[in-house]
């Protein structure tokens, strides 16, 4: 039992690390959309906005960085293919259309990344 749950552990920490990423991206993209759909001049408001999104990137930098030394690169890199299911969740929320080849087309991606992240993999962590 150990085993399975140390295996489970193995893949659910690089998940959730590369999440975060993928997150902090969208966050840090949101924040830029609101400064700019505002059409903010450049005072201390829209400064506040990139500010923000310079830090939230710097800290998805530092998270990555983090994943890929201690996962190996072929495990956390096809998480960020889950970048997709999250956009077209956002899509939806903020009242874009959604076509049914969207919502097929990102199961079959979401299926990939879970058949490559908890299948068999020979690839060891640091």
């Amino acid at each position: 039992m150990d085993g399975v749950r140390q295996a489970w552990r193995g893949r659910l920490l690089p998940l959730g690390l590369v999440l975060l990423t993928v997150a902090i991206q969208l966050v840090a993209a949101w924040i830029l959309d609101v400064a700019a759909k505002r059409e903010l001049r450049w005072d201390l408001l829209a400064a506040g906005a990139v500010a923000a999104a310079v830090v939230l990137n710097g800290l998805r930098f530092l998270v990555w960085g983090f994943a890929h030394r201690r996962f190996p690169l072929s495990l956390t890199y096809p998480f960020t293919a889950l970048f997709f299911p999250l956009v077209l969740m956002l899509s939806y929320w903020r009242g874009e259309a959604i076509a049914w080849a969207q919502i097929g087309g990102t199961m079959l991606i979401t299926l990939g990344v879970a058949l490559m992240a908890f299948g068999p993999h020979k690839g060891k962590a640091r």
